[in-house]
């Protein structure tokens, strides 16, 4: 019989090469036991295979893959780019003399020094790039007017925090020339900086204090412990008359090799990701990052700063707002944003024409019972319901086969709102949702059970339009009207949307192009 075992090979100490062969205890298992022992051997087998759930592997492992994942993105989101501290010193820090100039120059410059110092502490590819102060000087980073003020600067710790120290000198010089016209202003540009720093720092953090070292190696070793417990459990049993025997005899474990592959791939990613600062294809290119971050500060604050284009009526001065497409992408339909609520308003039955505004009964109640008196007289509001089809989610979604059999589904699944009416011809009763201790309202009543609303509003229908139940027919009460009546009638939401986003409401080719009133 063929059999999967494991083989570890270790390299310094440390798994590399995990490979898979066939090794010859199938065969001793199958030619060299006699029938006792291939019996004992077969219970060994059931035993290992009843208590392989013992090794908590979905949890442990899937457990460390998250916390290694969130680490990694939490370290990628705070690696720093310098845009915003450009773009707010560019903005607020006026003057384009050479002391303007080298203000914005040097604030930016200085940050980027605190971000490379950072760099060669917890990056290979940094250190080796960087691996003296002297270096930094040769590629620009610093001056040597820094280096030898940063070497005056005596500290037992890193000096991670002097180059955003010089930062913060040189916006309070610029205030006091009158560069910056206010503190607000002053604090803004501070604030990218300070933003920017501890983005830094909590990077330096994670290096600082890195998982403990029994974790992942206590996860490595339950994910080899499970395989090589499979190697006995998960054997082909071949005698007919055993407690256990295979269905089949496969002579290879196929889904024991499949798990096999899942579990540790799912493994080597963590152990991937485990250290994104390292010198791997997929870690992280913080040289990159130090390069693209000075040049593009030098020039957000240098090149290009009090420097635009000149302004000139656009395209769409005298004209709607409607961006042109290539032909290739014209081709398909534009799908705009609906709220997921738009659709409701097409549960209305046509014959509403009316909706009817009231005051909430549950007020009133709370009002007389603690005393409020209000000079008020009752309110009724009558609104009209306009209906515009071309706003209509259902009319304007692409009509093909897709669409039309997603609509279907989406419709069976469809959540229905607490937020609805159920209209019967004698009339209805209300009871506010969730009260319990006022008996005296009315409750909206089906036939199952009682619907506890908070109804905004009461629909009503024209008594000459209503359905009637069919006389010839045997009498049963007439259907029941669901109506959901939690979003605004559909004239108000497309009255309120852009008009700059509304194609349809501003040009009849595009509601034509497409037919969206067509059935």
């Amino acid at each position: 019989m063929v059999y999967l075992t494991v083989r570890i090979q270790l390299y310094s100490g440390n798994p590399d090469v995990i490979s898979m062969e066939y090794p010859d205890d199938s065969f001793i298992y199958r030619y060299a036991l006699d029938r006792s022992q291939q019996d004992t051997f077969e219970r060994f087998m059931q035993f290992c295979n009843r208590r392989l759930d013992y090794i908590p592997i979905n949890f442990m492992l899937g457990f460390f893959v998250t916390t290694v994942i969130n680490r990694w993105m939490t370290q990628f989101a705070n690696l720093g780019m310098i845009d915003n501290i450009a773009l707010f010193t560019s903005m607020y820090l006026s003057g384009n003399d050479d002391r303007g100039r080298l203000l914005r120059r040097s604030i930016v410059r200085f940050c980027v020094m605190s971000q490379t110092m950072v760099f060669r502490d917890i990056h290979i590819g940094v250190r080796k790039r960087f691996p003296t102060l002297e270096t930094m000087v040769a590629a620009g980073i610093m001056t040597s007017t820094d280096l030898k003020k940063f070497n005056e600067v005596e500290s037992r710790y890193a000096k991670y925090w002097l180059g955003f120290n010089w930062s913060f000198n040189l916006l309070n010089e610029a205030r006091r020339e009158g560069r910056i016209e206010s503190a607000y202003t002053q604090n803004a540009i501070a604030e990218e900086i300070r933003t920017f720093r501890s983005g830094l720092s909590l990077i330096w953090t994670y290096d600082w204090v890195p998982l403990p070292l029994m974790y992942p190696q206590l996860v490595f070793l339950a994910v080899h412990c499970y395989y090589l417990v499979c190697l006995i459990s998960r054997q082909f049993v071949i005698n007919s008359d055993a407690k256990m025997t295979t269905e089949i005899d496969l002579g290879v474990p196929f889904m024991t090799i499949i798990e096999f592959i899942f579990y540790m791939g799912w493994l080597k990613v963590a152990m991937d990701l485990l250290n994104p600062f390292g010198e791997d294809e997929d870690d992280f290119d913080c040289n990159f990052l130090i390069d693209r971050n000075l040049t593009v500060a030098m020039g957000i604050v240098d090149d290009t700063h009090d420097d635009g284009p000149l302004l000139e009526k656009d395209m769409f001065w005298n004209d709607t707002v409607s961006p042109l497409y290539s032909k290739a992408a014209a081709q398909r339909n534009v799908n705009f944003y609906f709220g997921s609520a738009t659709n409701a308003d097409s549960q209305i039955p046509d014959d509403v024409r009316q909706i009817t505004m009231i005051p909430h009964p549950f007020n009133e109640k709370l009002d007389q019972m603690y005393g409020k008196r209000t000079n008020r007289p009752p309110v009724e509001s009558v609104v009209e319901l306009k209906r515009d089809q071309r706003f209509s989610t259902g009319n304007n979604r692409k009509q093909t086969v897709e669409a039309r059999f997603s609509n279907k589904i989406g419709a069976i699944f469809q959540k229905r709102h607490s937020k609805s009416l159920t209209i019967t011809p004698n009339g209805f009763n209300t009871k506010a949702r969730a009260s319990t201790d006022i008996e005296t309202l009315p409750t909206f009543t089906t036939n199952q059970k009682p619907c506890y609303s908070n109804p905004d509003c009461i629909v009503e229908v024209d008594e000459e339009t209503a359905e009637q139940p069919n006389m010839e027919e045997p009498s049963q009460d007439p259907p029941r009207k669901r109506v959901n009546i939690s979003n605004k009638r559909e004239s108000v939401i497309s009255m309120g949307r852009s008009r700059s986003f509304n194609h349809f409401g501003e040009h009849v080719d595009y509601h034509d192009y497409y037919n969206f009133d067509k059935e």
